[in-house]
């Protein structure tokens, strides 16, 4: 640890030394208890505590809802240990490499790149650490190059309502520097937090002398305002694509039995009904014949209504419109009415009207029976790309397999298995496979499906295989504590065994097992529950004597 050298205090003026030594002598002080402590008037501590901030000597935190401050001491960083080889690239890559790859200034030259990380300070904060607070003009803009970040809205004397968190690469202060607004919420580091910060007037003129840099910035906010816009107008609506790499690949069935599925959940919650929405229309369906429903009409579309199954559309009434204004007031009629809306949307690979329904879709999941068509997934996305969403979902599943999952290329994000008796025992009884069998591997896999398409945010903990430095452990009883822990609070977990490196200062890079402890959540559940996996994430390296343990949400990692 380091403390402040008697040469220090020679440059700072006496009233910031006496600041100084109370807050070492009594660490995390409220401004009130410093202004007792020091014997000074309260307007002149506000004063010199900002001043002590600005040098960097001092830590502004909010802790059980108060602000307190406390001397900034540095440590000596030692090796990070046990996380994933692929991982570890991350905090080995340089500033410059990091802001080549964030998506905003991956759009300038080296020289322009260079420059700007020049005007740039590396800022490291400590747990707590205020970074920016709510009702505050942005003087300096920040992008989050590790770490984590939580956004509180203040309310009261002590009270906050979390409002998120914000991940590497999130930019702090942007479209408040932008705008000449205050921030909306207080924002503080959750973990040690490495940032990149620019005097907002210094940022804003980098902008105006690189245009292609202040157009990805325009199309960043403009996407940001869509998203909250289609939020307002939808709601927490859910459209679901299922496509085929390749006619036959099983999207009718996987997205009927899905929908089904979806129907159950529904009902069971007593929230609004679901949509099926067949590719080749509802006569082909097996077991949803139409002249067993009733039939209603909503907007533009026709649907029938079944008593205890998804409702199906059946026609699509023409507007005269073009194709993206039509789909777009076809889906605004049917959100009004519909939670979720499955669709089987074959294979065809170039009609418009499909490209633009899958780039609608929420979350894509495109189904093939070929191990092999692997590879042409990303030029298929590609060509879909014109239409989609700004952050839609895809999933690459592997339909019907017939190897273990342990065997099959890690590229495939879901493994749905052969169950031919599933298959035959709903023909033969004429209803959904989640009925005809129930304990099948197929409904079971299905139910994970829905599962993960409710719960779209990742949570993963990475829990090493030795204590202290080198000791080799049995680390089954951690495992089992964290996949208690997060099937507790989030509902189900998974373990994988995974290889993982650290760096040793006598031995380079060194490999070990390291167990990932995953689960999927709701974004309620990840913004109300990500401080308890953190402070379980801090008692588990205390436990196993560990630096830190790494952390992973939505493939993001941070560093406890």
């Amino acid at each position: 640890m380091s403390s402040l050298a008697p040469l220090d205090l020679l440059s700072i003026s006496p009233d910031e030394q006496t600041i100084l030594r109370c807050l070492t002598k009594h660490p995390q002080l409220t401004v009130f208890d410093l202004a007792a402590h020091a014997g000074l008037p309260l307007p002149e501590v506000e004063t010199l505590v900002g001043s002590l901030r600005q040098q960097s000597r001092i830590v502004e935190q909010l802790r059980g809802g108060q602000r307190v401050f406390s001397t900034r001491f540095a440590f000596r960083r030692r090796a990070v240990r046990n996380m994933p080889a692929e991982l570890l690239h991350l905090y080995d890559r340089p500033a410059d490499q990091f802001l080549a790859e964030s998506p905003l200034t991956a759009v300038l030259p080296p020289d322009a790149i260079a420059q700007l990380l020049a005007a740039a300070q590396k800022r490291t904060l400590l747990p707590d650490e205020v970074i920016a607070w709510q009702g505050h003009k942005a003087d300096h803009v920040c992008l989050l190059q590790h770490g984590l970040a939580a956004q509180t809205r203040l309310k009261g004397r002590h009270a906050g309502h979390k409002e998120g968190y914000l991940h590497r690469g999130s930019w702090i202060g942007l479209p408040e520097a932008l705008g000449d607004a205050p921030t909306t919420s207080t924002i503080t580091a959750v973990t040690e937090t490495t940032l990149l910060s620019w005097p907002a007037a210094a940022f804003l003129d980098f902008a105006r002398r690189h245009t292609d840099f202040a157009l990805a910035i325009a199309r960043h906010l403009s996407q940001q305002l869509h998203a909250c816009e289609q939020s307002h107008v939808q709601k927490q609506r859910r459209l679901w694509a299922i496509e085929g790499a390749q006619p036959g690949a099983g999207a009718t069935t996987i997205a009927l039995n899905l929908a089904c599925l979806t129907h159950q959940q529904s009902e069971a919650r007593k929230t609004s009904r679901t949509l099926f929405w067949p590719y080749a229309g509802a006569a082909s369906l097996p077991f949803l014949p139409p002249d067993a429903a009733s039939t209603r009409k909503i907007g533009l579309a026709t649907v029938a209504a079944y008593a205890d199954a998804p409702d199906v559309l059946l026609h699509v009434e023409p507007s005269g419109y073009a194709p993206q204004v039509h789909l777009d007031m076809l889906l605004g009629d049917l959100f009004a009415r519909y939670e979720t809306i499955v669709c089987d949307t074959g294979s065809a690979p170039g009609d418009e009207r499909l490209l633009r329904l899958r780039g609608q879709a929420h979350t894509l999941i495109t189904l093939t029976r070929a191990e092999t068509a692997v590879d042409a997934a990303p030029a298929r996305w590609a060509a879909l790309q014109p239409y989609a969403l700004p952050g839609q979902k895809r999933v690459l599943a592997l339909n019907c397999a017939a190897r273990a999952v342990t065997e099959i290329d890690p590229r495939f994000q879901l493994v749905i298995p052969a169950d031919d008796a599933a298959v035959a025992a709903a023909e033969a009884q004429q209803q959904d496979l989640l009925r005809a069998a129930p304990d099948g591997p197929l409904a079971a896999t299905l139910h994970e499906v829905y599962r993960r398409l409710s719960l779209n945010h990742e949570v993963s903990l990475f829990v090493p295989s030795t204590m202290d430095v080198s000791q080799q452990v049995d680390n089954s009883q951690q495992v089992r504590a964290a996949l208690s822990f997060l099937g507790n609070l989030f509902g189900g977990a998974t373990s994988s065994n995974a290889e993982g490196a650290w760096r040793s200062e006598e031995e380079g890079l060194v490999t070990e097992q390291v167990t990932i402890v995953r689960t999927f959540v709701s974004r309620k559940a990840l913004d109300t529950h990500l401080d308890d996996v953190i402070n379980f994430a801090t008692h588990l390296k205390q436990a196993m004597k560990q630096e830190a343990v790494a952390i992973s949400v939505d493939s993001q990692l941070i560093l406890v």
